[in-house]
C-alpha cells in the first residue's frame, strides 16, 4: 500500500472548495492524470453516488470505479475505488480558517495493480503519482481561487458565493433523502 498526504491553504470559502471536489463532472479540470470521467451516478457529493475515471499511468489508460463513503459539507468527502487489482481511498478534509479561505487536507491512500507496480517502471511510475498528485491540488487551488476572484470582480462582493460558470448559488438543504436519513442535497437557484 502507499499513501499521499498534502495540505494547502485556498483563499475560498470551504464551501465553494467543497462544490468542486465533489461534482465529478468538474474533475478534468484539476485532476492531472485524470484522461476521462463517465457514468456518474446521484447526486453529486451524496454518500452512495458513484462515478467511473479513468488515468493515464505508467503509459496505461487504468479505469477505476469510485463510490462516495462519507461527505459533510462543507468539511469532509471521502471516495472509496477500486481497479482491477487495485484500489484507492482519497479523503479530503476541508478547515474553515474564515469565510474566504481554509484549510485543506488529502490523504490518498492507494495500491496500483500488480503489472504496474512490478513492472521496470514501478518506481518511476511511483514518483510521478506523487508529483502528479501536487499538481493535481495545485489546480484545485488555482480553479476554485481563480472561479471565487473572477465572480468577485464580475458582480462585487455581494455576490462572491455565486458560481463564476452559472451565476448559480450554492447552498445546502438539509433533507432526509435516503432509508437512514442521511440528508442534504447541493441545490442551485
Amino acid at each position: 500500500m502507499s499513501h499521499l498526504s498534502t495540505t494547502l491553504r485556498i483563499e475560498a470559502p470551504a464551501t465553494a472548495v467543497f462544490d468542486l471536489i465533489a461534482d465529478p463532472a468538474r474533475s478534468p479540470e484539476w485532476q492531472t492524470l485524470l484522461v476521462e470521467m463517465s457514468d456518474v451516478a446521484g447526486r453529486p457529493g451524496g454518500v452512495g453516488s458513484s462515478f467511473a475515471g479513468y488515468y493515464r499511468v505508467a503509459g496505461r489508460k487504468l479505469a477505476a470505479r469510485f463510490v462516495v463513503s462519507a461527505a459533510e459539507r462543507p468539511a469532509l468527502f471521502q471516495v472509496n475505488g477500486a481497479t482491477t487489482g487495485g484500489w484507492a481511498r482519497w479523503t479530503t478534509v476541508i478547515g474553515p480558517i474564515s469565510e474566504s479561505a481554509c484549510d485543506v487536507r488529502v490523504d490518498l491512500e492507494y495500491e496500483l495493480p500488480g503489472e504496474i507496480v512490478g513492472s521496470l517502471f514501478g518506481l518511476l511510475t511511483g514518483n510521478r503519482v506523487e508529483r502528479e498528485f501536487r499538481r493535481t491540488y495545485d489546480n484545485l487551488r488555482r480553479v476554485v481561487e481563480g472561479e471565487i476572484h473572477a465572480t468577485a470582480e464580475q458582480e462585487g462582493p455581494a455576490t462572491a458565493g455565486r458560481s463564476a460558470l452559472n451565476g448559480a448559488v450554492r447552498r445546502y438543504r438539509p433533507q432526509p433523502d435516503g432509508p437512514d436519513g442521511d440528508g442534504g442535497r447541493l441545490a442551485t437557484g
